[in-house]
């Protein structure tokens, strides 16, 4: 029998079971039968696990670009991966002295030309995680045209890193079909790319 208002996320059930050891049937399978809902979950890097989050890590060298052409480099996920990431840092170091490094952000998640995958190597940020490989694709370019639409520009000095996003309110979620990209204002010019995000399954109601 089907409860009044009952949850069919399972996600926060299972947190909250794994959290405080809980047995037996769900703890907070419906909500109360007024408004009263207070969700506020999350307490620490040590829990997205239990929340139900894998986390990832990865550096990447773009490569050095022939004359004429740029470098970026690219985090995207699969439009039919059934997956949301979030994009928790991004770091780049410059190889020019003086350089403006531009962020670009699309809602179409297209491979850039003469891509290079690189996230064979992006390493999971929990051991307890059973997901090895990552949904999200990283990759490389060293024959970018700027696409996309231009999100942000940060300022490099040679072998200082730049970072994109301070605070957990400037994380950008990546949903599927959808892309970061890291490009190079300075022709036959180096990037090095540090990624950290984190991905979980889309829930039904997330889905369109």
């Amino acid at each position: 029998m089907a409860l009044f208002n009952e949850i069919l996320t399972g996600r926060y059930n299972r947190a909250l079971q794994k959290l405080f050891q809980i047995k037996g049937s769900p703890p907070a399978p419906q909500l109360a039968g007024e408004i009263a809902a207070t969700i506020s979950m999350f307490y620490g890097a040590e829990n997205r696990y239990i929340e139900g989050w894998n986390r990832f890590g990865i550096g990447v060298f773009s490569g050095v670009p022939t004359a004429a052409n740029r470098a970026a480099v690219r985090i995207r996920m699969p439009a039919n991966s059934g997956v949301v990431g979030v994009v928790e840092r991004i770091s780049v170091i410059k190889g020019t002295t003086t350089s403006l490094p531009q962020m670009f952000y699309d809602s179409i998640a297209t491979a850039m030309p003469t891509e290079n995958v690189t996230n064979a190597g992006a390493r999971s940020l929990d051991t307890r995680q059973q997901q090895t490989n990552s949904n999200a694709i990283v990759s490389t370019s060293v024959n970018f045209g700027v696409l996309g639409t231009e999100a942000f520009i940060g300022a490099c000095t040679s072998s200082v890193a730049f970072e994109f996003i301070w605070t957990d309110i400037n994380e950008i979620s990546l949903p599927p079909g959808s892309q970061i990209t890291i490009g190079d204002d300075i022709l036959a010019d180096q990037l090095l790319v540090s990624f950290m995000w984190r991905e979980r399954p889309l829930e039904e109601s997330e889905k369109t």
